[in-house]
C-alpha cells in the first residue's frame, strides 16, 4: 500500500518559510542600518571637523530651527559662512541618504563662555548631532512595529570636536569669518 505524501512538502514550506524570510530580511535591514549609522556618523565627524575649524558665534546658533529675526529675507541660519561650511562637509560625501543638512543641530555643550567668545577661552568642545529618520527596505520594519507606522526609525548621531581656529577669513572684513546677527552679517558680505 502506498502514502501519499505530497501535501506534506507544502506544510512543511508553510512552516519553515515565514522564518527563513524573517531571517534573510533581518539580515538586509541589519545590514542597511549599520550601513546607514556609519554614513550619519561620517557627515557628522566632517561637520564636526569643519566647525572646530571655523566655529560660529553662539548668537548666531539661537537662529537655528527657523528662529531667524524678522525682515532678516533673504538671509538663512545657513547664509553665515561658518555654518554653510558644516552643512558643506556633512553633505560632501556623496551617498544614497539626501536631505542630511535638514537634520543638523549644531552647539556648545557645557558652554561657560559668552555669546560673543564662541567658547574659545576654554577651546571647545562644537557638537554637531544629526538625527536622521531612516526606514526600512524590507516590510520587516513594519511587521514588526520597529520605529514608527511606515517603519521609520531614527538614527541619532553626536560627534564632538575642540576648536582648533578662532573663525579667520582672511577675504572678510576686519577677519572675520562667521557674523554674530543679521546687522553683522550684512557687514560682511557687502
Amino acid at each position: 500500500m502506498r502514502h501519499r505524501t505530497t501535501g506534506q512538502s507544502i506544510v512543511e514550506m508553510a512552516f519553515v518559510l515565514p522564518v527563513l524570510l524573517s531571517l534573510l530580511f533581518g539580515i538586509i535591514e541589519f545590514g542597511y542600518v549599520l550601513f546607514a549609522y556609519s554614513t550619519i556618523s561620517q557627515a557628522a565627524r566632517n561637520a564636526a571637523e569643519a566647525g572646530a575649524q571655523l566655529p560660529p558665534f553662539q548668537s548666531w546658533l539661537a537662529y537655528q530651527g527657523n528662529n531667524m529675526p524678522a525682515g532678516s529675507s533673504p538671509v538663512t541660519f545657513d547664509s553665515d559662512g561658518c555654518v554653510n561650511a558644516i552643512y558643506f562637509a556633512a553633505v560632501s560625501d556623496k551617498t544614497v541618504f539626501s536631505g542630511i543638512e535638514n537634520y543638523i543641530t549644531i552647539s556648545y555643550p557645557d558652554d561657560t563662555a559668552t555669546v560673543d567668545t564662541r567658547n574659545l577661552d576654554v577651546r571647545g568642545p562644537i557638537q554637531v548631532t544629526i538625527s536622521y529618520p531612516v526606514t526600512g527596505i524590507t516590510p520587516l520594519f513594519r511587521l514588526f512595529r520597529f520605529g514608527d507606522s511606515n517603519g521609520t526609525i531614527v538614527l541619532t548621531v553626536t560627534q564632538r570636536r575642540s576648536l582648533e581656529n578662532l573663525g579667520i577669513d582672511p577675504s572678510k572684513p576686519g577677519n572675520v569669518a562667521c557674523a554674530k546677527d543679521v546687522a553683522n552679517w550684512h557687514v560682511l558680505n557687502p
